[in-house]
């Protein structure tokens, strides 16, 4: 996925998502698109499955074998590959005071 990617470059900027965002929300408003149909099938996929979990859980009760014997232990991660990361590290500060008046000025901008 581009927003999951090592490289800062790659990844889309804020614009981007915001216009993305506001493209799905236009989107949501025609009922007939093909991302709000996607969207209604997976809440009632959503719905089904969670039915079934909680019917599950009432009618099993869980059982354990009488001789597990069950212990923390600390896990060992010494060979444990290094982190591919981008190596541009940039620093960002934002002063709480500033967020509203950023905020706004970025929308303005983009609509």
């Amino acid at each position: 996925m581009k927003c999951w990617d090592a490289k800062a470059e790659n990844r889309p900027s804020a614009i981007e998502l915001y216009q993305i965002l506001k493209k799905l929300d236009k989107e949501e408003e025609i009922s007939n698109s093909e991302i709000c149909t996607q969207m209604r099938e997976y809440e009632k996929i959503r719905e089904k499955k969670f039915k079934n979990r909680s019917n599950e859980n009432k009618s099993e009760s869980i059982k354990t074998h009488p001789q597990a014997i069950y212990t923390s232990r600390l896990l060992s991660f010494k060979n444990l590959p290094e982190p591919i990361n981008s190596s541009d590290l940039t620093s960002c500060q934002i002063n709480s005071d500033d967020v509203p008046s950023i905020s706004t000025n970025l929308i303005s901008e983009w609509t």
